[in-house]
């Protein structure tokens, strides 16, 4: 469709070009009056502009009369455009007793997306030799609105989010009818973003976490410096007739990627749901939806995801190991800071620390031989995580099985992937929900309707997610399929409130 565009445009000048140099020359002949010099540029800009517009209009009209949308971007911009996946509205009346199904006037229909975008200032040839021109911002960019503008979602969470882009989200937020949050450790080139549509919500508040400056229990300190950080914001809800004193809460995140980074991933996680829990108590947002979404670079499987869908959280076997095993790992002198203000990603991407041979090799060993301290250490954060009565639910985990089965694990329900790199591929983005928790329920499987009956949602849908036999052999991003090394994930949920809360 490309070439189609360029032959159709090339025609258009050639008939331009053609008509005026007959035009002008003819004129010439027929009269040699004189113009005035400002009107003569006046009508001279006039006949330019309609000119173009007509040869814009041509150019569409040859589109259209082939048959193709001549507002669609060229092939080179386009990207895999994926369904969403509704789930059926049939509830079986025997299983579900929640009046919370039914659209009313205490409730808002929502879609929220959370996408590590893939910071330009972070991309090496090295890392996506096989992404070619796909990697180039100016292309990138204008993929990454289109998926924005097909899929309307109305609360953004983006991960690595490049500083130095951000008057490019504004403008092209503020075009869809956004508003946004931005924030960044300032050792970092790049930051968190939330977006949300200015027809439902309107800012109340904002928070933003460095982890490396929070002590965990006002104890357990960073082991290394990662320069992470959550942001939170809470939207009050527009045009709804207690909008003062409903709304939702939404922390955007993006945890530690190292690969011992396990521990630090814990504490993290620990950090922001202890943020939330201190939101949701003070009294003016009793009542309020809460979210948690990002990139928190672990698999479900992994001792972070458990500590949060979890309560009480417990850690044996191989997971327990795990976090030992990242205890006694050592960070290098450049991780920590202490040789260097670079940006962690630019050079600690095959960091393995200071040259020691007694350093552990496997990240996720099955077994690991940890002193007293590592596990006294590794026991007081999972104390401290017992401690919050808040836990997520991963939305997708919770009932993507119901419109996907192929691609939902049975054990924990979440889907492959949302990640497909070069060297690696897996699921590492979600979006919880946060609701209380009295920690006596723990580990009790909890089904979709009973998540809705407790907490006034009701999910209507998933973007659907590719399983791994669907992707190429090749990483992303490339051309025509995806813009970032990640894939975005998205729900469609109804959020109830009540119309006597005060």
């Amino acid at each position: 469709m490309n070439g189609q565009i360029e032959h159709a445009t090339s025609t258009a000048h050639k008939e331009f070009f053609s008509t005026s140099n007959i035009s002008s020359s003819s004129e010439d002949d027929i009269t040699h009056k004189k113009i005035p010099a400002d009107q003569s540029t006046i009508d001279h800009i006039k006949k330019i502009r309609e000119e173009r517009a007509e040869r814009r209009q041509r150019c569409r009209n040859s589109l259209i009369s082939q048959g193709k949308d001549p507002d669609f971007p060229t092939p080179d911009l386009q990207f895999i455009e994926r369904p969403l996946l509704h789930i059926s509205s049939e509830k079986n009346a025997n299983d579900f007793k929640s009046s919370f199904i039914q659209a009313t006037s205490s409730s808002l229909d929502i879609k929220i997306m959370t996408y590590n975008t893939l910071a330009q200032t972070l991309i090496r040839r090295d890392f996506f030799p096989q992404s070619g021109s796909a990697l180039k911002w100016h292309k990138r960019s204008k993929v990454l609105v289109h998926e924005l503008k097909t899929y309307t979602p109305d609360i953004v969470s983006l991960q690595e989010v490049d500083y130095n882009e951000l008057k490019f989200w504004r403008e092209n937020f503020h075009k869809l009818g956004f508003d946004l949050s931005f924030r960044r450790n300032g050792g970092k080139t790049h930051g968190l973003l939330v977006a949300w549509n200015n027809e439902k919500f309107q800012l109340d508040n904002e928070w933003m976490l460095d982890y490396d400056q929070i002590l965990a229990g006002n104890v357990i300190s960073a082991r290394t410096r990662t320069k992470n950080i959550a942001l939170i914001v809470s939207l009050r809800f527009k045009d709804t007739r207690n909008a003062s004193t409903n709304g939702i809460v939404v922390a955007n995140t993006h945890l530690f990627w190292h690969p011992f980074g396990v521990f630090e991933r814990l504490r993290q996680s620990y950090l922001v749901l202890q943020k939330i829990q201190e939101i949701k108590d003070f009294p003016k947002y009793h009542g309020w939806h809460s979210l948690l979404m990002g990139d928190f670079n672990t698999e479900p499987e992994e001792p972070p995801y458990l500590a949060i869908t979890s309560k009480p959280l417990t850690l044996t076997g191989s997971t327990r190991a795990m976090v030992e095993c990242s205890l006694a790992y050592r960070y290098s002198k450049k991780r920590n800071g202490e040789e260097s203000d670079q940006d962690d990603e630019d050079y600690d991407e095959n960091s393995r620390g200071e040259r020691n041979l007694n350093q552990p090799k496997n990240p996720k060993p099955k077994h690991f031989a940890a002193t007293k301290e590592e596990k006294d250490l590794v026991n007081q954060l999972i104390t401290l995580h017992n401690s919050l009565h808040v836990k997520g639910i991963s939305l997708y985990g919770l009932g993507y099985g119901k419109v996907h089965p192929e691609n939902a694990n049975e054990g924990h329900g979440e889907p492959e992937l949302s990640n497909w790199a070069n060297t690696w591929c897996g699921l590492l983005d979600y979006i919880f929900y946060i609701e209380s928790d009295d920690n006596n329920s723990a580990q009790q499987e909890k089904s979709l309707n009973v998540f809705e009956e407790n907490n006034g949602v009701n999910v209507i849908g998933y973007l659907r997610m590719p399983c791994k036999q669907e992707m190429p052999k090749h990483s992303q991003p490339f051309e025509g399929e995806y813009a970032s090394d990640h894939i975005s994930l998205m729900c469609q949920i109804r959020l109830f409130w009540r119309e006597d809360h005060t």
